[in-house]
């Protein structure tokens, strides 16, 4: 093997090996989120659906029929807006009740750190 196909093995080992060292908390974390839903699956007594719930399911969607949006009429649409719009001012308010100030955040500047 010549020096330059020895350098790139070399380097293609300590990429592996960096890699291996990364999939470890990688996995741990796989598992521990695994357990977590397990324990919430028994817990709450969930099951998977039986194939009757999935044809159940699937008539359900192929029965919204794709012309069903010609019923919306403008009332509809503005009642929906006005909808919109108290959703968006109520999250604008949150965010100014976490700010704790009407416009922007209180961000101490970094000379007043040391």
């Amino acid at each position: 093997m010549s020096a330059q196909a020895q350098k790139v093995a070399q380097q293609a080992s300590g990429l592996l090996g960096r890699l291996a060292g990364l999939s470890k908390p990688i996995v741990y974390n796989a598992k521990v989120v695994g357990e977590l839903a397990k324990q919430v699956y028994t817990k709450e007594g969930m099951a998977f659906p039986t194939g009757q719930q999935f044809n159940e399911a699937r008539k359900a969607v192929e029965s919204i029929n794709r012309n069903s949006f010609q019923n919306v009429t403008l009332r509809d649409v503005l009642k929906g807006t006005v909808y919109a719009a108290e959703v968006y001012t109520f999250f604008l308010i949150g965010e100014v009740v976490g700010r704790r100030n009407l416009v922007g955040y209180n961000v101490k500047s970094a000379e007043s750190h040391h």
